[in-house]
């Protein structure tokens, strides 16, 4: 193939994989909070009954990464990806017309199950197979795509309910999700670049050669995504934090702006020095800069200038989490990755949904969100250690 062509169709294929992270983490993900106050009043219930539809996404995707895990064997990534997208779309169309809550959490569960179709796990294959060892790279910038579409989806998504109200906005998501991705999956495929992690394509020969992973290997590789989903379980927590401190909400939508803005920053320079320095060197960087932050922010709180600074270092942890913890295992699992992610990625998601309300629990008994933070700081302690052990043991830096 011609230098110059495959340039351009890494181009392409890198902006397809940035729509689709866009759509599935940008949107669907990062914007279902909007949600929860005008459902609420318009259905008569609490929040936190609603806020139960993001548990429901994380619950639906964590179990649905394993059919796609066989699916990549068996069907053109093109197909899986697209009836991701398509379901996504219909899936966030009945939301506006939804007026039950047994109907919200039914729809919700096709919802999180499409999300995989077209997310981390598949975004991550098609990467691999098209940059090779500078796949991470790649990866850092469709995950930080996804910050910056929420960030401005966000504001415009309220903006369209206030006006019009929640129905208008979810009809408005459905379009953007066709609109955005419908053109990537339509016309992506794989690369010829396979070092190992990606799936051959359907109908091809496969050698018969498969990673053999040791039992150990394999079990530390698991709870390291527990461990990750301990650290960003504090997400949607930091404006109420802020809160607890005795600051007012508009300062803590200021806090959350600077997590959402680093977010994005972190996981560009994550998939940069991941090139660079290895996987989990870097992974070992971002978790003592999570580790400073989250005990900064547990122990100095009387100096609000600080706050902003200190969540800053704490959103690193989404950088190991999406970016490192899939790049660990794709340099172990190697073509057994999509199967062994379907595993990783189940745990991850359980956990995230267990932890974001063991937060909310612990928070309402102390009264703050200290002892949390302090919890965010042992754990990342505890994943530096694990990151040196699964490195020596997996021979990977």
């Amino acid at each position: 193939m011609d230098k110059t062509k495959m340039n351009r169709d890494q181009l392409w294929t890198l902006i397809r994989c940035c729509a689709c992270t866009g759509c599935s983490l940008g949107i669907v993900t990062n914007c279902v909070g909007i949600f929860y106050t005008p459902l609420s009043e318009s259905l008569g219930t609490g929040r936190g009954q609603i806020a139960i539809m993001a548990t429901i996404f994380s619950i639906a995707s964590a179990f649905a990464g394993q059919l796609v895990a066989r699916l990549l064997k068996r069907v053109h990534i093109r197909i899986i990806m697209t009836s991701g997208v398509i379901v996504s779309a219909i899936g966030t169309f009945l939301l506006s017309v939804a007026r039950s809550l047994p109907a919200l959490y039914a729809i919700s569960v096709f919802i999180g199950t499409s999300l995989v179709f077209y997310s981390t796990m598949t975004v991550s294959v098609v990467l691999n197979s098209w940059f090779g060892e500078k796949s991470p790279a790649k990866l850092g910038i469709t995950m930080a795509m996804s910050g910056v579409v929420a960030a401005v989806m966000n504001p415009f998504l309220t903006a369209v309910m206030t006006r019009s109200g929640y129905a208008a906005a979810y009809r408005i998501e459905a379009v953007l999700i066709l609109v955005m991705c419908l053109p990537a999956t339509l016309t992506i495929r794989m690369g010829e670049m396979r070092l190992g992690s990606a799936p051959k394509s359907p109908g091809s020969k496969d050698s018969g050669e498969r990673t053999v992973i040791p039992a150990m290997l394999f079990v530390l590789i698991c709870i390291m995504p527990m461990l990750t989903s301990v650290t960003t379980g504090m997400n949607t927590h930091g404006a109420a934090h802020v809160v607890t401190l005795g600051y007012s909400l508009g300062f803590g939508a200021t806090v959350v702006a600077f997590q959402s803005i680093f977010n994005s920053a972190w996981k560009l320079l994550f998939g940069v020095l991941a090139v660079r320095m290895g996987v989990i060197r870097c992974s070992i960087l971002y978790l003592t800069i999570t580790g400073v932050g989250s005990l900064a922010l547990a122990l100095i709180t009387g100096v609000p200038v600080l706050i902003p600074v200190f969540i800053s270092l704490y959103a690193s942890c989404f950088s190991t989490s999406t970016i490192g913890v899939p790049t660990i295992v794709q340099r172990i699992a190697k073509e057994r990755y999509a199967e062994v992610y379907a595993t990783v990625a189940m745990i991850q998601s359980i956990a995230y949904a267990l932890f974001t309300s063991f937060y909310g629990t612990i928070s309402d008994k102390a009264g703050n969100y200290v002892p949390c933070f302090l919890i965010v700081a042992v754990t990342s302690a505890v994943g530096i250690v694990l990151c040196v052990v699964v490195g020596k043991k997996a021979k990977i830096r």
